[in-house]
């Protein structure tokens, strides 16, 4: 039975509403399916979304996603959590020294030593510093968004479709 001209006119008045409400749903689907494929690849990384050896128990890593609102139009804004810039980022070689202990540069470039008496344990021995020779980036961050953005786009259009033809009924 054909639709009349009133209730075509009602429908499309529905579609302009729902446009807002599709936008930001697809844009959090979106969000959503990119932040799921940087956190497999940081647990491909990492093992446990931990780093080992950062602080006491090991420190949480990962990604989550915020939608910023107040805006024309929705969007979101992906983020890492914890410190992933030590496995996302290459290291340059640098040297560690133990907690508790101040150092200043001296007039002629030496190193001079103030507060009190602290060591490194580094396997079983002491040191008063260690040579760190950097390390190279994994990249888990970057891999995993240029993996999602591969579908990200069809989400997002799937996801607005849903909502545009659920208002156009």
């Amino acid at each position: 039975m054909p639709r009349g001209l009133g209730d075509l006119a009602a429908s499309a008045a529905d579609v302009a509403k729902a446009i807002p409400e599709a936008e930001r749903r697809g844009v959090t689907r979106a969000a959503l399916h990119t932040t799921q494929v940087i956190r497999a690849e940081i647990r491909r990384v990492t093992g446990d979304m931990r780093l080992s050896g950062v602080g006491a128990t090991g420190a949480k890593v990962g990604a989550r996603y915020d939608l910023k609102r107040g805006r024309a139009s929705a969007t979101a804004e992906v983020k890492a959590t914890g410190p992933l810039h030590l496995i996302e980022r290459d290291t340059s070689a640098h040297v560690i020294w133990p907690k508790g202990r101040t150092y200043s540069r001296t007039r002629r470039g030496g190193i001079r030593r103030r507060g009190t008496k602290t060591a490194l344990t580094i396997g079983s021995n002491l040191r008063a510093y260690a040579d760190h020779r950097g390390t190279t980036g994994q990249y888990p961050f970057r891999k995993g968004w240029q993996k999602a953005a591969q579908k990200t786009p069809l989400i997002f259009r799937q996801e607005v479709r849903k909502q545009i033809v659920r208002a156009w009924q």
